[in-house]
């Protein structure tokens, strides 16, 4: 009986083990597309309240940059295609080289990120509620920002958030 036990397990591992030796092919072409949610982000909105916030604290008002926009874009793209959370981009950069790869030349540049919130009030909320986060919304040399929304379904976290604000040179 053991005898057949064993030669039972011996064929099922030799059926099962060429099909552990396969690598999956490495993705190549453009990234997955990015699925459409109901959570929305109107730019102007967060503005608006980031800027409400930063008054009731006594510090300027933030106006919207396309090339800070486009950073934001760049780098909540990354964090969604590669499910998760980082101020460090998935090729090694960071928020100054970002900002700068988008064209902008920052005297002050920082980034908040954020997952899985379902509203522009839940994220700057949540940021609100992280000390290091809250920081670079009062930063008070800051008179910029641009903000990106990423949603996909597929993935753990399913919104992927970026806020950049900064000064230029």
């Amino acid at each position: 009986m053991p005898y057949r036990v064993l030669t039972l397990i011996l064929l099922l591992w030799t059926v099962a083990l060429p099909g552990c030796s396969e690598v999956a092919a490495p993705l190549t072409g453009p990234p997955p597309q990015i699925a459409a949610d109901a959570v929305r982000l109107d730019p102007e909105a967060a503005r608006r309240s980031i800027n409400a916030y930063r008054r009731s604290r006594g510090l300027q008002p933030l106006a919207i940059n396309p090339l800070l926009t486009r950073a934001a874009q760049a780098h909540a793209r990354d964090l969604a295609s590669h499910d998760r959370i980082s101020h460090k981009g998935s090729d090694g950069s960071d928020p100054w080289q970002r900002v700068r790869r988008a064209g902008y030349e920052p005297r002050l540049a920082a980034e908040n990120v954020g997952v899985g919130q379902r509203s522009i009030a839940e994220v700057i909320r949540g940021w609100q509620n992280s000390p290091g986060h809250n920081r670079n919304l009062l930063l008070p040399d800051a008179t910029q920002m641009g903000i990106a929304l990423v949603t996909d379904s597929r993935t753990r976290y399913g919104t992927f958030w970026t806020l950049v604000l900064a000064s230029p040179l």
